[in-house]
């Protein structure tokens, strides 16, 4: 025996070597073995011309019902088959090439795209020269020359930038969705390249990491040889790298080696290819076609059983004619020989095949092959498409739905994955407020005004501009690291206001990697400090009309554990050098100076932050040091070992900068406002309300996720919000996750944050425990966030078996876009790699809205759903009847049906009605379903697509197969079936009045359950019954060969003949459906728009004040659900009984006051002044006026409500209130005299009369049009809560 040898494994590269240029230095003396790189192609479709068929087939057949009408069709062209083979070839050839077509169609847009961006013209130093060649063409090692706001083709080591000092601006809005500049540096060993022919002469070797996903991680080292014999080494890190995707700005042009091309740039790495998608319908209806197969093999085998009890019996003796001995044996033999189709059994006259079976009832799971759900989800996406309530008024773009298979899938969102920046924002923030030195300012019309101490909502201009107003606007045009772009016209113009004070009216263009720092910076310009730009380190300050220069020493980062960014400058005219921060207020505080005679300062600031938190603004706190020149030079050398450590790098930078950031004197703080999209927190309201969950994540820091959460309305005052973040170890996320699952465990309501590094611990090691704390939160905000993170997050909830859905803008989102089951892209200004690699995408995120509650709802999964269980009940009623058949033809495979009718069923006889309806019916109006977003919840898991629901479905269709089929047999019990001249009746004629009475019975079922009714539906109806009217005529009236008729020759002819048939059949119909209608009527009872039908014509009735007041509360009661004033009257009524007379005094309204406030021993004894209000109403009003707070779960909005006249205390209106009132009892209060007024309640109106309130009482009705009025007046001085 020979023993071979093993072979030695390769060992595997930790690193890859690039050459620039793609040529080995000559100074090199071992020769390197360069491999092969990747290309710079992208693809996102899924087929080739080579892989398109048999891929697509590969997809398509597994699929249940393809792959068993594909066997089915194998068996019937092997076998004598009973039914003709095009019944199952037809409709399965039709349906797979219809398929291939429509999915062949979306990938040939995907093809499109990805050609756009590989065919794009780029710039490649080749021999010397800059030369033109198509972006797939660039290979690793090349030079590409990339000019402003071009994006970089792939990812590109800086070598050289037309800016002198090295460097480049470059938002990566596409990578991380953040639209803020980015500054990018050449190495120190390429600094010496000025030109093209510098370029072309440098030899230089990188060795770098392998391609990986981290954006933010990039090491490496580039030898540089220039002439000598050893070369020069570089070291690389992020800020030498140019990922593919950014774009470059504010730079002419860059000059860039290709480090990772194609499918090895961190933007591919980030991203998923592809996948093939499945709805939640689809799986249920994979079930039921499981269902149906373990149905149909039951029915097979009893079938094959019975007939063979039945041949080998006595009973033979009698059926002579069917060639059969009597009491024959049957052998296994006989059995597998007839399942293998031996061919001299094929000769046999009677078919004995159990297999056949099938082929007879295999109409009962036909539906899939059907080509209307396919044509239904193709022509449907269009719909979305072809709304103009969905086209971005600036932009003027459609939705696009890239995807037609998962339109159901929109309705069964149940948590709601979004990015922030550009999705829920406009990514564009103002300069608002600022607090200094314990006095409020506030931008009015671009200039600066104090406020009032006593009443903050009276500003004035400022006379005398302050000193410390002046350092504080220094410290934030210097604390920052903005960048200015040069402009050609003057920069600073001075203006002067009418108190004397000169301002400047700024030109400058400012980028910055924080748009909050951009803001503040431009503030501080508008007011006159004026940062005119930086020269290597040296900072220009422009302070009304004088110059101040600054040397900036050190920048110390933001990072989410000091919370806060500091600068250390050197102001050049005293040599005085400044610590000055910024931050979080939480962070920047705590580093100030504790004197005693500077705590009232603290806390004035502190309540001023809260007051701007509550507005829903952005807040930092900003402070300074000064630092001797002795205490720098220490931090310095101390700062310089700690960069330099390569083990234990981050701590030892923290402790230095804790001990820099200390002993702070606090300036002020600023509050600046981040404009929303608009419609963002109606969205996200209307979204709460259909009980869908949202999660924001994000890649930004903490403070500014839960400052937008807060704004947008996704976090609410009121909530508990949990934090898991800063977590370092397991030991650690153990116990902070323990103790927020107890907090959770009250009945309050809670939201959630978690920053990136604490979500990677917990995904590792308590995934579970994790997504237990997440289940019981409202909201959750998830921060500083890697594209793979949020793949794995949407995954995470992916898993626990609900459907989810990401709405994004950025390419750093396509991972989890594709992760999870709805993909939805927003062609915002980060990009659109995420609307390519969409299943859907449109223009702003308040479109959702209409999406989910109104395409989602009704034209995709009501339609789609009714479809799918329409098909499978025609299909189930259809053929029924074969199963009772093969009692009476003694279990024979014969076919009651001719060949013609099992093919033209489903493609034409019961096709063109449903189509129509699966396009244009409407379940319920479109104003009705964004008016009430509750009613997303009835379609909440699968609702439709229940084992109820299909089996409801299923037994009419059972019914009509018992009641039509059994009818027959009994019409027919005399041979004749009332035909003239004694002619008996056969099979072919039973066949085809059962085909006749199953093209009405189940085209009327669709009438029945369609709700609205269009002309083109109703000439669908007709077409369909004339069409198969004029096909029987012709194909059982003239005998063609090629069809093979003969048997059912005239038989269409000859049912008309029997008057008794006719009668029966119409008797047969109305009996089928009788159920259906009754059914029909039940729920019409039930509908939404009944119940506002039955109300509008109520009469008009009284109601007491005692029972107004309870009604009014009950409306905004948590327990009485989201009915309407009118509703909780209706309901209340019973109770409270009808109008009794005010002047029955205060004990009534006493009783009324316990109702509404869990009793109040005052009022019981009668209130004094209703309109001075109730010291105790329900054990704690806490203010009377402006609302009791309820039940925080509630979310009603006021439209209008009264407002009190500050001068005379009477209540008047109308006053529109533009916020939502989302957790408070509304308090309608009026006066002595009351003015014509209105007062909206919900989606209610209340008229106040206006004549003085001493009638007994008022009177509630509703108008024609459905609003609740109530008129009428009651005692004078009152006031009604």
């Amino acid at each position: 025996m020979v023993r071979l040898p093993f072979k030695k494994k390769k060992q595997q590269a930790t690193t890859r070597t690039i050459l620039v240029n793609r040529r080995q230095p000559e100074e090199m003396s071992e020769s390197l073995v360069v491999p092969h790189y990747t290309h710079n192609k992208i693809k996102t479709a899924k087929y080739s011309i080579v892989t398109f068929l048999p891929k697509n087939l590969l997809e398509q057949f597994r699929r249940i019902a393809n792959f068993y009408f594909l066997c089915v069709a194998v068996i019937q062209l092997s076998i004598n088959s009973p039914v003709s083979p095009l019944t199952s070839v037809l409709p399965l050839v039709l349906v797979i090439c219809v398929t291939a077509v429509k999915q062949g169609y979306e990938d040939w847009l995907r093809h499109r795209e990805d050609n756009k961006v590989n065919n794009s013209p780029s710039r490649v130093l080749l021999e010397g020269e800059v030369k033109e060649v198509r972006t797939r063409d660039i290979e690793v090692g090349d030079i590409v020359v990339v000019a402003a706001d071009e994006q970089f083709p792939c990812d590109l080591l800086l070598l050289m930038s037309s800016d002198a000092e090295g460097k480049c601006s470059v938002t990566t809005a596409n990578l991380d969705g953040e639209t803020n500049l980015k500054t990018f540096l050449c190495p120190d060993e390429s600094q010496y390249l000025t030109c093209v022919d510098d370029l072309w002469k440098m030899r230089a070797v990188i060795e770098c990491q392998l391609p990986h996903a981290n954006l933010y991680d990039f090491k490496g080292k580039m030898e540089v040889y220039r002439g000598s014999g050893l070369p020069t080494t570089a070291s690389l890190n992020t800020d030498n790298l140019l990922p593919r995707g950014a774009r470059l700005k504010n730079t002419s042009t860059v000059y860039g080696v290709a480090i990772y091309t194609g499918e090895e740039t961190k933007m591919a790495l980030n991203s998923k290819m592809t996948s093939n998608k499945f709805s939640t319908v689809e799986k249920s209806m994979n079930n039921f076609l499981v269902f149906f197969l373990a149905v149909l093999l039951l029915q097979i085998i009893v079938c094959t059983v019975l007939k063979y009890l039945l041949y080998t019996g006595p009973i033979m003796e009698d059926m002579w004619y069917l060639g059969v001995a009597a009491n024959s044996t049957v052998t296994v033999e006989d059995v597998v020989q007839d399942s293998f189709f031996f061919p001299h059994y094929l000769q046999l006259y009677h078919p004995h095949l159990s297999l056949r079976y099938s082929s007879t009832y295999k109409k009962k799971i036909e539906k899939k092959l059907s080509i209307l759900p396919e044509m239904q989800k193709f022509i449907g996406a269009m719909f979305i498409e072809w709304d103009d309530q969905l086209i971005c008024g600036k932009t003027g773009e459609r939705c696009k739905c890239n995807t037609s298979d998962l339109n159901e899938e929109l309705g069964q969102v149940q948590y709601l994955f979004t990015d922030k920046t550009g999705t829920l924002t406009e990514n564009c923030m103002n300069f608002r407020h600022c607090s200094v030195e314990g006095l409020k300012y506030v931008d009015v019309e671009e200039q600066l005004h104090y406020t009032s101490h006593r009443d903050t909502s009276k500003t004035f201009p400022i006379d005398h501009w302050p000193d410390n107003l002046d350092t504080f606007l220094e410290t934030l045009a210097l604390c920052h690291t903005v960048q200015v772009t040069p402009t050609s016209r003057s920069t600073t113009e001075a203006i002067t206001t009418p108190q004397g004070i000169q301002l400047s009216d700024f030109r400058l263009q400012y980028q910055a990697a924080s748009p909050d720092e951009k803001a503040l910076v431009e503030a501080c310009a508008r007011y006159g400090v004026v940062f005119e730009g930086q020269v290597k380190d040296e900072l220009r300050l422009s302070v009304r009309g004088h110059t101040k220069l600054f040397k900036r020493l050190q920048v110390l980062e933001f990072d989410s554990d000091r919370k806060c960014m500091s600068v250390v400058v050197r102001e050049e005219a005293s040599g005085r050098i400044w610590l000055l921060t910024k931050g979080a207020e939480s962070s920047v505080l705590r580093r100030c100076s504790d004197a005693a005679h500077l705590q009232p300062l603290h806390d004035t600031t502190l309540a001023h932050i809260d007051d701007y938190a509550l507005m829903g603004l952005r807040t930092l706190a900003v402070a300074r040091r000064e630092l001797t020149k002795e205490d720098y030079q220490e931090f310095a050398m101390q700062l310089s070992q700690a960069k330099q450590m390569v083990e234990g790098r981050e701590a030892a930078v923290r402790e230095v900068t804790e001990r820099m950031e200390a002993e702070l004197r606090l300036l002020g703080a600023t509050g600046v406002e981040d404009l929303l999209q608009e419609g963002v927190q109606e969205t996200l309201e209307a979204l709460r309300a259909a009980g869908i969950k949202v999660w924001v994540l994000t890649g930004d820091k903490v403070e500014t996720a839960v400052n937008i959460a807060y704004s947008c309305g996704h976090f609410k005052r009121f909530m508990t919000v949990l934090s898991l973040t800063s977590l370092h170890d397991l030991h650690q996320a153990e116990s902070v996750l323990q103790m927020c699952w107890q907090e959770t465990e009250g009945d309050s309501q809670y939201g959630l944050v978690v920053d990136g590094t604490s979500l990677h611990i917990l995904l590792e090691n308590l995934k579970e425990e994790f997504y237990s704390v997440c289940r019981r939160c409202t909201a959750v905000v998830c921060c500083r966030m890697s594209p793979r993170q949020k793949a794995e997050t949407v995954r995470l909830v992916k898993t626990s078996r609900t459907s989810s859905v990401c709405s994004t803008t950025g390419a750093n989102d396509v991972s989890m876009i594709q992760e999870a089951h709805v993909g939805i892209g927003v062609m915002g200004k980060e990009g659109r790699q995420a609307v390519r690699c969409s299943d859907f995408a449109f223009a702003r995120f308040r479109f959702l809205k209409r999406v989910l509650l109104l395409h989602a709802f009704d034209y995709f999964y009501v339609r789609g759903n009714t479809l799918v269980q329409y098909s499978f009940y025609k299909n189930v009623a259809f053929i029924t009847p074969q199963v009772f058949f093969a009692i009476w033809s003694a279990f024979s495979p014969q076919s009651v049906y001719d060949s013609l009718s099992l093919t033209m069923y489903n493609i034409t006889f019961t096709s063109l009605p449903v189509i129509v309806y699966g396009l244009l019916d409407q379940n319920l109006p479109p104003s009705l379903l964004l008016n009430r977003p509750e009613l997303y919840q009835r379609i909440a898991h699968n609702s439709a697509m229940s084992w109820l629901s299909f089996c409801r479905w299923n037994c009419f269709a059972l019914w009509h197969s018992c009641v039509v089929y059994f009818g027959l047999m009994l019409v027919c019990s005399d041979d004749t079936c009332g035909l003239p001249d004694g002619q008996t009746s056969d099979l072919y004629l039973l066949g085809t009045t059962l085909v006749s009475l199953y093209v009405f019975i189940t085209n009327f079922k669709l009438v029945l359950e369609s709700h609205y009714f269009t002309l083109l539906f109703l000439l669908a109806l007709l077409l369909t019954f004339v069409g198969y009217v004029g096909l029987s005529l012709i194909y059982q009236g003239v005998l063609l060969d090629a069809f093979n008729n003969y048997g059912v020759y005239w038989t269409y002819y000859l049912m008309f003949k029997s008057w008794s048939l006719m009668l029966a059949s119409v008797l047969l119909v109305v009996a089928s459906l009788l159920p259906d209608l009754l059914h029909k009527i039940y729920l019409a009872s039930k509908d939404v728009r009944v119940r506002a039908q039955q109300r509008r014509k109520r009469k008009t009735r009284a109601v007491s004040l005692k029972a107004y007041i309870s009604h009014v509360n009950k409306a905004f009661d948590p327990t009485e659900g989201s009915g309407s004033l009118w509703e909780v009257t209706k309901r209340e009524d019973s109770e409270n009984g009808r109008v009794k007379e005010l002047g029955q005094g205060s004990r009534e309204l006493g009783q009324g006051s316990r109702e509404l406030g869990q009793g109040s021993r005052e009022l019981g004894q009668g209130s004094r002044e209703i309109g001075q209000g109730s010291r105790e109403i329900g054990q704690g009003s806490r203010e009377i006026g402006q609302g009791i707070e309820i039940d925080r779960e509630k979310e009603i909005y006021l439209n209008k409500i009264m407002c009190q006249d500050k001068e005379t205390g009477h209540y008047s209106g109308p006053w529109t209130q533009t916020e939502p009132l989302t957790h408070h009892r509304a308090m309608v209060a009026v006066s002595e005299k009351v003015a014509d007024s209105e007062t909206f309640i919900g989606n209610k109106t209340i008229i106040n009369d206006k004549n003085s309130l001493d009638n007994e009482a008022f009177l509630e009705s509703e108008t024609e049009n459905g609003t609740t009025s109530c008129t009428g007046s009651w005692a004078s001085g009152s006031t009604l809560i």
